[in-house]
């Protein structure tokens, strides 16, 4: 049997009740699987999972009250490379021509997500971001605007100085759009990827990863982004939604409509250069996103809005079609790619968060102080035919229960 191609795609933060312009992918073959759950709420421990079959807690890789922002990240990358397996290792090893594609900063080899090609987007900007204009970012953010013009004077690095000026007129008039209307931050680097997929030389068989940020936040003018933090911190906090607040997510259905349309070009775009007969794609969300319907944004809540994902696979010719049980958890995506595997899904599935992932000075620049212990209790949802309970696993306490079986299912889980 040849290998088959293979083809990942996530269409990140997009809820599964908003995603129903992918049904267009029915036409190239496609199967839709119904209950597929995100195993966490947010990009890094979701995608962890999707690479290695392995909830949150078993991977490791999730926030903590001490691991957050750029340490999480680092240790990310300690975790991926230190674990048995993960599927892109697997295809790596077995001489796929890897390429991964992401959108978000997260997925990238800075966190451990390392193939033989990668290529990462400035979804702000709509640029790939180069080595260098990396390394000068960082530079930049370490030293501060004028103690980096300074040093590298005294250096003499006057073609570093000439290309981060470059680089910063260009992002200038870039960003200077998006700061003035919510419309100009639509486009989120999608049409970039698909530019990118029709130049780019895949070599069969290829194992091609790739995040678009098209249904990510912002959904609003980029001059409001510290008053959208700062009102997703106060629902955190309180709990209470101000109607108005509300605000900052009306136009959610048009960046999910945009992502859904780009992932369905990016699909077509790929079938036209690959051998379509043997290429495998499974088109699915890292999590969704909530709205004001019992929360906001994608952070440290397990509601429906949150881990309610879409999720379609075209199956190479002479595949049989997986069938499902009643749930599929994205850590299932190591079994849709293995072709000895007839079912996926199970009768229960679980999602986890730990705490919030927001480092302690966004509180403290929205006049919140510093967050709470609450805020980093270990949660469990478990979903079943007849189980639906949310477990406080810090406090060892029960918050939400029902349905037939929850007795059974807690007498397990406690013990």
């Amino acid at each position: 049997m040849r290998k088959p191609n293979i083809v990942i795609i996530v269409l990140d933060t997009l809820r599964e009740d908003h995603a129903q312009g992918l049904d267009r992918l029915l036409d190239y073959g496609f199967v839709k699987y119904q209950n597929a759950i995100a195993p966490a709420p947010w990009t890094l421990p979701s995608h962890a999972s999707m690479f290695t079959g392995l909830y949150p807690s078993e991977h490791g890789i999730h926030e903590t009250k001490e691991l957050r922002g750029e340490e999480l990240t680092r240790y990310s990358r300690i975790r991926m490379n230190a674990l048995e397996y993960n599927i892109l290792q697997k295809y790596k090893d077995e001489n796929y021509d890897t390429v991964l594609i992401s959108a978000n900063s997260y997925i990238s080899p800075w966190a451990g997500f390392e193939a033989s090609h990668n290529i990462l987007i400035d979804f702000i900007m709509s640029t790939i971001l180069t080595d260098d204009a990396m390394s000068i970012h960082t530079e930049v953010k370490k030293l501060g605007g004028s103690r980096f013009i300074l040093y590298n004077l005294r250096k003499k690095n006057i073609s570093k100085l000439l290309k981060t000026a470059q680089l910063y007129l260009v992002n200038y008039l870039k960003i200077s759009p998006r700061l003035l209307s919510e419309y100009f931050v639509r486009e989120k680097g999608g049409s970039l990827v698909i530019s990118l997929i029709k130049t780019l030389r895949l070599e069969e068989p290829f194992f091609l990863f790739v995040n678009l940020m098209e249904s990510h936040d912002p959904y609003f003018r980029l001059l409001e982004y510290r008053k959208f933090h700062c009102v997703v911190l106060k629902w955190l906090l309180t709990g209470s939604i101000d109607p108005q607040d509300r605000r900052f997510w009306r136009t959610y259905p048009q960046h999910a409509e945009r992502a859904k349309r780009r992932a369905v070009e990016l699909v077509t775009t790929i079938l036209q250069k690959a051998d379509r007969s043997n290429t495998l794609i499974i088109v699915t969300a890292d999590h969704g996103e909530l709205l004001g319907d019992g929360g906001l944004h994608h952070i440290y809540s397990l509601k429906d809005g949150n881990i309610r994902v879409p999720l379609y696979v075209k199956y190479p010719e002479g595949w049989k079609k997986k069938k499902q049980k009643t749930y599929i958890p994205l850590t299932d995506i190591p079994k849709i790619l293995d072709p000895s595997t007839d079912t996926i899904g199970s009768d229960l599935a679980i999602a986890e968060t730990f705490g919030v992932y927001y480092p302690d000075h966004l509180f403290q620049e929205c006049g919140l102080g510093n967050p709470p212990t609450n805020l980093f209790y270990h949660k469990i949802r478990i979903l079943g035919n007849k189980v639906d309970i949310l477990f406080n696993k810090t406090l060892e306490q029960v918050e939400h229960a029902k349905g037939e079986q929850v007795q059974e299912v807690l007498r397990k889980l406690l013990h």
